[in-house]
């Protein structure tokens, strides 16, 4: 069964491992009978936190969502996530993070998902052509209407979140309470500046990509071609953007590294990678993807049962020494507008 932590500062509790759905309703993920197995599955084993997105599936992953939750009357066992900035159409306005978009954004999400409310809203990424004061305000707009609850941020360097934390503080607008970004073993650069000002602040960090979309797994062999795998075509269809954040020589050392911990310890390389982040300063829930009950069975396992210390100072060894030489490449490039 899940732990449930505090969100930041805010008085509403979620469990401390957060269910991901960017795989929801495209063509390489779950179809909508999967996802609704998966999503029941995740729930009974008492998971609360559901985070998707408005660009998830060009908007299939929240109908998805929103379609199950009507249908099993689980609305309020959850604290619903979401998203917007991302590209959603082909005009002019079909992005960013202006008030004009936010607030067509929100009702768009709102009627997807089939509620009155988004627990917790997120700006996908920082938007350089939209004042922040803009998009903060935009923000407090939907919080004082009831439409969101709280409010947060994702993918924004350290300095982007302080600022927008000054303009509510002094403005006395809703603040972010959370921040959700990329981090993970051969991604540790959340930890050097996001997370100390997290931590500061009582903002939540809610890491995606804990397992490197499944570079951590070891399913991903130095010796097998990226793009015979589902995920390498899915990806190759995307450009190429995994292969060229994770095939590297650097970081599938650390896989062969993580390989042998696990072989020598007998511990599944999700736990290893799973407890890592897991372990780190002020991180609140990490966000996992399964596209099968059998996925999902096996993210449970590794998160639920931690690995013996000396396998888990190891994994921390190998960790840190690639930290202290990975180059500083947070917070990730912003989509396009």
């Amino acid at each position: 069964m899940a732990n449930y932590v505090k969100l930041g500062r805010t008085g509403v509790k979620v469990s401390n491992l957060c269910i991901g759905t960017d795989n929801y309703g495209n063509k390489y993920g779950a179809d909508v009978a999967t996802s609704h197995r998966v999503l029941s599955m995740a729930l009974d084993a008492g998971l609360n936190f559901i985070d998707t997105a408005d660009s998830y599936s060009e908007g299939r992953s929240e109908e998805i969502i929103g379609g199950y939750l009507k249908m099993s009357g689980r609305r309020d066992q959850v604290v619903l996530a979401t998203k917007c900035r991302s590209r959603v159409g082909a005009g002019p306005n079909d992005a960013g993070a202006s008030r004009y978009h936010i607030i067509r954004a929100c009702e768009a999400s709102l009627r997807r998902l089939q509620t009155d409310r988004i627990d917790l809203y997120y700006i996908h990424a920082y938007d350089p052509t939209t004042p922040l004061e803009e998009t903060v305000g935009a923000l407090d707009t939907l919080v004082r209407h009831g439409k969101v609850l709280y409010t947060g941020c994702s993918n924004f360097a350290a300095w982007q979140l302080v600022k927008g934390m000054w303009i509510s503080d002094v403005r006395n607008l809703a603040r972010f309470d959370a921040v959700q970004s990329v981090f993970n073993i051969v991604q540790p650069g959340l930890a050097r500046e996001v997370v100390p000002v997290a931590i500061a602040a009582g903002v939540a960090v809610v890491p995606y990509s804990p397992l490197a979309s499944g570079f951590l797994t070891g399913k991903h062999p130095r010796s097998e071609p990226v793009e015979d795998s589902k995920i390498g075509k899915r990806d190759l269809e995307r450009g190429g953007v995994l292969r060229a954040r994770y095939f590297q020589e650097a970081k599938l050392d650390i896989v062969d590294q993580l390989r042998a911990v696990s072989e020598k310890y007998g511990q599944p390389m999700v736990r290893l990678a799973l407890h890592w982040v897991k372990t780190q300063p002020g991180v609140t829930a990490p966000i996992f993807g399964a596209r099968t009950e059998e996925q999902l069975r096996s993210i449970l396992e590794g998160w639920n049962t931690d690995p013996p210390p000396e396998a888990a100072a190891e994994v921390k060894q190998i960790a840190d020494n690639f930290a202290a030489n990975a180059p500083m490449d947070y917070p990730p490039p912003p989509p396009p507008l």
